[in-house]
């Protein structure tokens, strides 16, 4: 392939995943009959160990040395997906940030550094959240830019189709992150919901006098996933946080990044 026909192919490339990339990325229809995965189990207990003060680190072992094929086959479904990495996410920061603090002072290197070992590969907290959580989108694409070329690890082990509510369940050790809940894959959904209606409560104000609304700054940083500021608004709507018929202007506030790693939901 000539130089010319590559920027013809990248720019196409990058045009559908724009287009792609359009409106609130909602979940899909709920699967029937979703069942717990002994993979799932690990994740929850991952979560309740660190949550009862308790060694993880022979859970940590499962987790490296099970193999990237039984974990493809061991979790078919978005839901059962999307509570294991949400749960593995959680779980690492807290596990990790635990044993040495010092680490999240230096944010951007510790977010990318290759420190967790799942099925033989090691991944980088950006790497869950971008690659599996949110199915290989650039990190710094606020939302609208997919990933051409995502490794196969990723390819075969991300969720099906992108869900905005997983920004109000993922725990970046910080004091304005959503808190730490553990996902069930047979209620993920419900989960999800509960907790994207308790996080955007809690940092919503609509002003009825001067037709605004601030939220929080998440619905900015990943504002594809959101469907832009009119899905944001949409949504806040759905919560009911802001009016029906309202029409408001759309910021964003403040966020704490004092660390905060023990903080469960009640």
């Amino acid at each position: 392939m000539n130089i010319k026909k590559m920027r013809l192919f990248i720019l196409t490339s990058f045009v559908i995943a724009m287009i792609s990339s359009c409106g609130i990325q909602r979940p899909g229809k709920t699967n029937a009959n979703v069942t717990s995965t002994p993979y799932n189990d690990w994740s929850v207990s991952l979560l309740k160990n660190l949550q009862a003060g308790k060694d993880v680190s022979e859970i940590q072992k499962k987790l490296a040395n099970i193999s990237e094929d039984e974990l493809q086959k061991g979790l078919p479904l978005d839901e059962q997906r999307k509570a294991f990495w949400i749960n593995i996410y959680n779980g690492y920061i807290i596990a990790i940030l635990r044993k040495d603090k010092s680490l999240f002072e230096d944010r951007g290197a510790f977010f990318t550094k290759k420190q967790i070992d799942i099925a033989g590969h090691l991944l980088s907290f950006d790497d869950i959240e971008n690659g599996m959580i949110r199915k290989s989108r650039y990190k710094y694409g606020l939302g609208y830019i997919e990933k051409l070329f995502p490794p196969a690890f990723e390819r075969h082990l991300r969720v099906k189709q992108r869900d905005f509510r997983i920004h109000f369940a993922i725990n970046c050790g910080a004091k304005s992150c959503p808190p730490v809940r553990i996902y069930e894959a047979k209620t993920v959904n419900e989960q999800l919901q509960n907790a994207a209606k308790a996080y955007l409560t809690a940092h919503t104000t609509y002003h009825a006098t001067k037709n605004s609304v601030e939220t929080s700054t998440l619905m900015s940083w990943f504002r594809g996933d959101f469907g832009g500021k009119s899905g944001s608004i949409e949504i806040l709507k759905e919560f009911n946080l802001v009016p029906d018929q309202a029409h408001p202007s759309l910021s964003y506030g403040s966020y704490d990044w004092t660390l905060a790693i023990n903080n469960f939901a009640n």
